[in-house]
């Protein structure tokens, strides 16, 4: 269990996390002591990896989470048929109260824009998960254990830097983003209606039509200048299957 985890696990298991906008969060039920608690909840993973979560005070599992700190957040691949073969990732860690206002809140409400509603409801408050342990199941057999400092990333330097990223992409660039989408999830959207919401060490999310996605790269881009040939390469990916699929789809000049 404590053996050194290949990067590429962790790499696809925070991609999960990533993907998945929600998870269920298990917290010590206070009413009934000794109990796990399970709600459904959305979340927003730092760069480092830890965990923000946006709660009332009144909901049960904001109760419990102060009363005792000890909580799990299990999320899964909800798209594949078979619930035992899906990948999984199951933080366990510690939750503590960040008040209603903090570093992060930016990075969820542009994730989860309805949550803005709430701001005025002043019993709503962010927390933090910090990681103690995580396990990821990436299919059948395919079972690992990270510890904190394997799942924690080092945040880049180009994260300072990361809306700079984001307004060239939709100045120069909303070609290339519906080219990822379209190759990455098989979803054609018209480049004016695409916007790129965040930059990520594995990748980025963008809203198509008002729908959410996440691109992913390759690898996780922790080198000062390692966005922008990640970025090349996918869109050269992208473009190049698709020029694949459409010559499969033409017909043949006798």
């Amino acid at each position: 269990m404590d053996n050194q985890p290949a990067p590429d696990h962790i790499f696809n298991a925070r991609c999960l996390m990533r993907t998945q906008h929600t998870g269920v969060l298990s917290t010590v039920s206070l009413s009934l002591k000794g109990y796990p608690f399970g709600s459904v909840t959305p979340y927003w993973m730092t760069d480092n990896g830890d965990l923000i979560l946006y709660a009332s005070d009144i909901a049960q599992h904001s109760r419990n989470m102060k009363a005792d700190s000890k909580v799990s957040l299990c999320v899964f691949d909800s798209d594949k048929d078979d619930s035992q073969a899906n990948a999984r990732v199951t933080v366990i860690g510690d939750a503590s109260v960040i008040g209603s206002d903090c570093e992060e809140s930016e990075s969820y409400f542009t994730l989860y824009p309805q949550a803005r509603a709430y701001v005025d409801a002043h019993d709503f408050q962010f927390y933090r998960i910090t990681p103690t342990r995580i396990r990821y199941i990436g299919g059948f057999g395919e079972i690992h254990w990270f510890k904190p400092e394997d799942w924690h990333y080092v945040t880049p330097e180009w994260v300072e830097h990361k809306q700079g990223m984001i307004d060239h992409m939709h100045e120069d660039h909303k070609d290339a983003l519906a080219l990822m989408l379209e190759h990455q999830y098989g979803v054609k959207a018209n480049e004016d209606h695409i916007e790129m919401l965040n930059a990520c060490i594995e990748g980025f999310h963008i809203n198509a039509a008002g729908n959410v996605y996440f691109i992913k790269y390759d690898s996780p881009c922790l080198a000062p200048q390692s966005v922008r040939p990640a970025m090349v390469k996918l869109t050269h990916a992208a473009r190049s299957a698709i020029n694949k699929k459409s010559d499969r789809k033409s017909p043949s000049v006798a």
